[in-house]
């Protein structure tokens, strides 16, 4: 009896937190007037479409892939989801190493390269938090420094149907 008591409780019990992690896949265009509804992370409107106009996701359980269209041509970046560390390409041939890591529901990427500001070298990071808003509309928070390369901003992304 005990045992039956012990089992029926724990299939009552709530799920691991993994199994409420959202899933980004599909293909998100970019919502201008949602993005402008809130301020950025700083306080700031800044009107900034992070991943272009429309880019794909593609999520299985231990990666996230963005596929962007930038400049007529792919960029693909790949992401742990089990916190390992990735290296992908950016425009201009720029290498970023990145982890990301859950908190909570929301996926939150830290990113690092190299970078010149008037000639000199210097690190930029970067922390993009994303999550799926109770409509199902996909938002991205970014800050990061140097704030003259990372500008703090909120982006807005709908599901294309």
């Amino acid at each position: 009896m005990l045992i039956l008591a012990l089992s029926l409780l724990t299939m009552a019990l709530p799920a691991p937190a993994e199994s409420f992690r959202p899933d980004f896949s599909g293909t998100w265009t970019f919502d201008q007037p949602r993005s402008m509804e809130k301020p950025g992370p700083d306080g700031r409107i800044v009107l900034a479409a992070m991943l272009g106009d429309e880019f794909v996701a593609k999520q299985g359980s231990t990666t996230l892939t963005l596929t962007i269209p930038v400049g007529g041509q792919l960029v693909t970046a790949v992401y742990s989801l089990a916190g390992k560390e990735t290296r992908n390409i950016s425009p201009g041939n720029i290498a970023v190493t990145s982890r990301a890591a859950w908190d909570a529901r929301r996926l939150v990427i830290r990113s690092t390269s190299a970078g010149t500001e008037k000639g000199r070298p210097m690190t930029v990071r970067s922390r993009r938090v994303i999550w799926l808003d109770t409509d199902g509309s996909l938002v991205i928070e970014r800050t990061g420094t140097p704030a003259s390369v990372v500008t703090p901003s909120r982006s807005v992304y709908r599901k294309r149907s």
